[in-house]
């Protein structure tokens, strides 16, 4: 069951704004309770991370409010030069990662049972980066872990959304006949890299701009077209994939594929008699 069990009723505190660090802070000043100024800073990084530098569509007045606030705890003066240089700092980490770390790293799924139309969990990965150029070069890279995952954690479909923070900006990468299927019914984009990558324009977020709409799409009836070719996923074995292994070369330590070696060529001798 996916379904949340605890022992006693337990307090959870939801509000839609556009960073949980928030929420967090807001509890601080109601509770009359100054965060230190550590605490203030960590805070103020989460929410121009969550936000896009208070740019993103899911911001609020609030999230505003608190980065006002918090800065002036933490004693930052250029918030603009902060987030400049968080955003950075987080493409050159990424930039680092395997293709597991990026389709990994920052994925969830959701879970749908339509009446009479889709039934399954999807994964939606997200990477953010001021230079998405480096990871659209690496696409060949991230197409079969995209497969590889798919199998592994038994999903039906799985897309990643490789997003621009600095032009706000994204595109999506689709790993399957099935992902391309759903995503044209849902965002109309244009294909490009022979099918893998669809542009999604301005859309940036995936609590507002991604799932909602793919859960209206799936809500209407979507089913899976039944003339649409197989895919790798349909085709290959996990095995085939390869298997996960952390790289011993990697100073990061970084979670890799390791494909299987490929057959060694012997010689065969035919011996003929008459």
């Amino acid at each position: 069951s996916k379904t949340i069990i605890t022992e006693k009723p337990i307090y959870v505190d939801i509000r839609p704004w556009g960073s949980m660090s928030t929420i967090i802070g807001h509890t601080f000043l109601t509770h009359k309770r100054r965060p230190t100024k550590c605490v203030a800073g960590m805070l103020l990084c989460a929410i121009l991370s969550d936000t896009l530098n208070l740019l993103g569509p899911t911001t609020t007045d609030w999230d505003r409010l608190m980065v006002a606030v918090l800065a002036d705890i933490a004693e930052v003066d250029d918030i603009q030069l902060l987030a400049s240089r968080q955003f950075k700092a987080k493409s050159r980490e990424l930039a680092t990662l395997s293709a597991v770390g990026l389709v990994n790293g920052d994925q969830k799924s959701f879970s749908y049972e339509v009446n009479g139309g889709f039934v399954g969990d999807i994964g939606f990965a997200v990477v953010e980066t001021t230079d998405d150029v480096v990871i659209m070069d690496r696409i060949m890279e991230l197409i079969p872990e995209m497969v590889a995952c798919k199998k592994e954690k038994k999903i039906s479909m799985l897309f990643l959304a490789i997003v621009n923070i600095v032009k706000l900006r994204s595109c999506l990468l689709l790993c399957g006949p099935s992902e391309k299927s759903l995503a044209t019914d849902c965002f109309h984009g244009e294909l490009s890299h022979n099918s893998f990558v669809m542009d999604l324009g301005k859309r940036v977020s995936r609590k507002q701009d991604f799932i909602p709409v793919i859960s209206k799409v799936l809500q209407s009836g979507w089913k899976r077209p039944n003339d649409i070719p197989r895919g790798l996923s349909a085709t290959m074995e996990l095995k085939e994939l390869g298997k996960l292994e952390v790289d011993p070369n990697d100073p990061y330590g970084n979670v890799t594929r390791k494909t299987p070696d490929p057959p060694k060529q012997t010689d065969v001798v035919f011996i003929t008699t008459g």
